[in-house]
């Protein structure tokens, strides 16, 4: 049976979803989707991860059906709030093998992956989204994270792309000395800068071939790839389960490029004593990294069974055709008109990705 990865992109109004073959997620890829959410019609609370957690449920199903076996799961996330009640959903549903990723991390696993596709021993990320940018340097070899810089865009856009410029200019005189600078967007639309970008670096700038699934794409490979984050930034998360290399979203708060903030302070005792336990030699199975004071209780997300059905059906034709090899190096997308194509909101000082 052959073992498939899944990479999943939640937005507060979309998710996407893509199929990866290969324990590592470093295959073809099998199948890709995505749907809108529509939360204009049903306003309910926890409508997205809803979604999110039938789609990996019918697509556990759907796999088995196809002859393939679903290894994990990593789905990134851009709203804080979604991330947590997604988290919740996934306690109470039992559901393993699933890793929360932020957007930033899901960036900085694709950056490795192109490091290691491309022999580079260390590769800067510039991570751009519609209000802010983040320049840093990914290891190949572990995936630590380094000298990472964050900075706030201007509401200009002529002005956001010269201080994009700036940071990319930059990337080559930074310290650990990268060999190469990967652009990857979140809610933004990278043709527009990348031809300015390539002009203002002497690095070999390189963006994924599909933008818009490149962040689903990089929740696989950080999922499928776990233990090798497992120094600097991410260590602490991935020790928690060392059997699987599952991670509690809550983790990183305030700490490191991660998961999610600081703001449930409640959970600092219990992951003292998480680590008290690992000190012992005790594991935790993926759900357990969070107290659940009450493990009867219902959960306020109800699996949408439309989704579910849906999600069972996406390997049907797996078998007769490949959507198309997933290269992880391209540098040709389509031209657009905007850097930032949707109406974007400014993020709250709380929900800064990079402490």
């Amino acid at each position: 049976m052959a073992g498939i990865v899944l990479g999943v992109e939640m937005t507060p109004t979309k998710v996407r979803m893509v199929l990866v073959e290969g324990e590592s997620a470093d295959g073809v890829t099998v199948d890709e989707d995505d749907f809108d959410v529509d939360t204009q019609r049903t306003a309910l609370p926890g409508m997205v991860p809803n979604a999110v957690i039938s789609a990996i449920l019918g697509t556990r199903e759907g796999a088995a059906g196809g002859g393939y076996q679903l290894l994990s799961t990593g789905v990134t996330w851009t709203d804080h709030v979604e991330a947590a009640m997604l988290r919740d959903a996934l306690i109470s549903h039992k559901i393993e093998n699933v890793m929360l990723v932020s957007a930033f991390m899901a960036a900085v696993a694709l950056t490795q992956a192109v490091g290691d596709a491309t022999d580079y021993a260390r590769t800067a990320l510039l991570f751009v989204e519609p209000y802010s940018a983040t320049l840093a340097v990914v290891d190949t070899a572990d995936g630590s994270v380094s000298e990472v810089r964050r900075r706030s865009l201007a509401d200009d856009e002529d002005q956001a792309v010269a201080e994009l410029v700036d940071m990319a200019s930059g990337a080559a005189a930074l310290e650990t000395h990268p060999e190469g600078l990967v652009l990857v967007g979140s809610g933004v639309d990278i043709p527009l800068i990348k031809p300015v970008l390539e002009a203002a670096t002497s690095l070999e700038l390189s963006v994924p071939d599909e933008p818009e699934m490149a962040l689903a794409r990089g929740a696989a490979l950080a999922s499928a790839n776990a233990p090798l984050f497992a120094s600097s930034t991410a260590a602490l998360a991935y020790a928690l389960d060392p059997g699987t290399g599952e991670v509690d979203p809550l983790l990183l708060a305030g700490q490191h490029p991660g998961l999610l903030p600081g703001y449930q302070p409640e959970y600092g005792s219990h992951f003292a004593a998480l680590a008290a336990d690992a000190d012992k030699g005790k594991t935790n199975v993926a759900y357990s990294a969070v107290p659940d004071e009450d493990a009867e209780a219902k959960t306020i997300i109800a699996l949408d069974e439309r989704a579910r059905r849906r999600r069972s059906v996406l390997l049907a034709s797996s078998s007769l055709a490949v959507i198309f090899i997933a290269a992880v190096v391209a540098l040709e997308i389509a031209l657009a008109i905007s850097i930032r194509p949707t109406v974007a909101l400014r993020p709250s000082p709380n929900e800064n990705i990079v402490a």
